[in-house]
C-alpha cells in the first residue's frame, strides 16, 4: 500500500484544525523522530501516561519508556514503518507514575511531499480494562480445565476401585479409565491463550477417547501444523459434537469406522470426518438436531464453512477454515 504524504492527506484542512483534532484525541498520539526520540505527545496522551511535565518525555527515546521485554516491538515497528507498512501490537507499559497499563499500539511512517520518511506516528490506546477482563476469563478457563482433569482422574480411580477383584470388570474399568484420562489430556491442550498447538496432537487427543475395536477412530494424512488457540477450540468443539452425534446415532453406537484427515488448500485448512456405520442412517438423523445446528453456528463464527454429505451408511463432514494456515513447524 503506497504511503500518501501527510500534506496531501490533509489538503483543505488547516494545520490549526489538524493539530486541534490530534490534541483532542482520546488516544496517546506521538510523533517520534527518526532517531527514536519523542518530538510530540498530545495532551490526552500525557494525561493517560500520567506525565506531569512534557519535558519528561520530549527529546527522550520512546523505547526507554517501555519495559525491556517490549522494546524489540518498538524497534520492529520502526522497521515496518520504514518499509511503508503499519505495525500493530498489544503490550504492557506502566505510566510515568507506575500505574499498570495495557496498550494497543500502531506505528506508521510520516512522509514529506517527496515521499521521504520524515518521522513516525505512534498511536497508543489504553485497553487495560479489556485486557484484565481477558486475563480473568483465561484464569477461570484454566481453573475449569484443571477441575475437569481432576474430576476425570477421580472418576477413573473410583471405577478401578469398584471393579477390583473382578477380572471381567477390571478390564472394562481400565479401558474406561484410560478414556477418561485421554479426555483430560485433550483438555490440557487448551490451557494457553497464546501458544499454538499441533494439529496432529489435537486430533489424536480428541479421537483417542472414542476409538475402540468396535469402532476404530483413525487419523489419516493429518498435516503437522501449529494452530492458534481460537481455531483449536473450534475444531475441538466440532469434532466433539460429531463424536457425540455418532455415539447416539452412528458408528460409535452401532459399530463401524471413522477416519479424520486434513490438508492445506492455499491458505485454508480443510478437515474431513468420514464415518461408515454398520446400521443405516435414519432420516431424522440426517435432518440434524441441536448438536448439528450447534456445529454450523460454531463454524460460521470462525468464518468457516461445513458441508454434511449424508450417505445411506454414514456421513462425510468437510470443514474449511479460511486463511488459517500458519507457518510450518520447525
Amino acid at each position: 500500500m503506497t504511503n500518501i504524504p501527510l500534506s496531501r492527506q490533509v489538503a483543505g484542512i488547516s494545520h490549526v484544525s489538524l493539530a486541534a483534532a490530534i490534541d483532542q484525541s482520546v488516544d496517546c498520539v506521538k510523533v517520534v523522530n527518526l532517531d527514536g526520540t519523542v518530538a510530540y505527545m498530545n495532551p490526552n496522551g500525557l494525561c493517560a501516561m500520567e506525565v506531569d511535565d512534557p519535558a519528561q518525555v520530549l527529546g527522550k527515546p520512546w523505547a526507554l519508556f517501555w519495559p525491556e521485554d517490549s522494546r524489540d516491538r518498538i524497534e520492529g515497528g520502526y522497521a515496518v514503518a520504514q518499509a511503508g507498512g503499519i505495525s500493530r501490537f498489544r503490550a504492557f507499559c506502566p505510566t510515568a507514575k507506575g500505574s499498570p497499563r495495557w496498550w494497543d499500539v500502531s506505528v506508521s511512517g510520516l512522509r514529506d511531499d517527496s515521499g521521504k520518511l520524515s518521522s513516525y506516528l505512534a498511536v497508543s490506546r489504553d485497553v487495560t480494562e479489556a485486557e484484565l477482563a481477558r486475563q480473568v476469563l483465561e484464569t477461570a478457563t484454566r481453573e475449569l480445565h484443571h477441575r475437569l482433569k481432576n474430576t476425570y482422574t477421580i472418576i477413573s480411580s473410583l471405577i478401578r476401585s469398584f471393579a477390583r477383584g473382578d477380572t471381567h470388570n477390571s478390564a472394562f474399568a481400565a479401558h474406561m479409565a484410560e478414556r477418561l484420562l485421554a479426555m483430560g489430556r485433550a483438555q490440557a491442550l487448551f490451557t494457553s491463550q497464546d501458544v499454538p498447538c499441533s494439529l496432529v496432537d489435537l486430533i489424536d487427543a480428541l479421537t483417542a477417547p472414542f476409538s475402540t475395536e468396535f469402532c476404530p477412530v483413525e487419523t489419516t494424512e493429518v498435516a503437522d501444523m501449529p494452530i492458534a488457540r481460537a481455531l483449536a477450540d473450534t475444531i475441538a468443539l466440532v469434532v466433539g459434537e460429531l463424536a457425540v452425534n455418532s455415539s447416539k446415532h452412528g458408528a460409535i453406537a452401532h459399530g463401524g469406522r471413522i477416519t479424520l484427515s486434513s490438508q492445506l488448500d492455499g491458505g485454508d485448512i480443510i478437515l474431513v470426518w468420514h464415518e461408515i456405520s454398520k446400521r443405516a442412517v435414519q432420516a431424522t438423523t440426517r435432518e440434524g438436531g441441536q448438536g448439528l445446528n450447534l456445529i454450523n453456528r460454531i463454524v460460521l463464527l470462525r468464518d468457516g464453512a461445513i458441508d454434511l454429505d449424508w450417505q445411506a451408511d454414514g456421513l462425510t463432514a468437510t470443514l474449511r477454515f479460511k486463511d488459517a494456515a500458519p507457518a510450518p513447524i520447525d
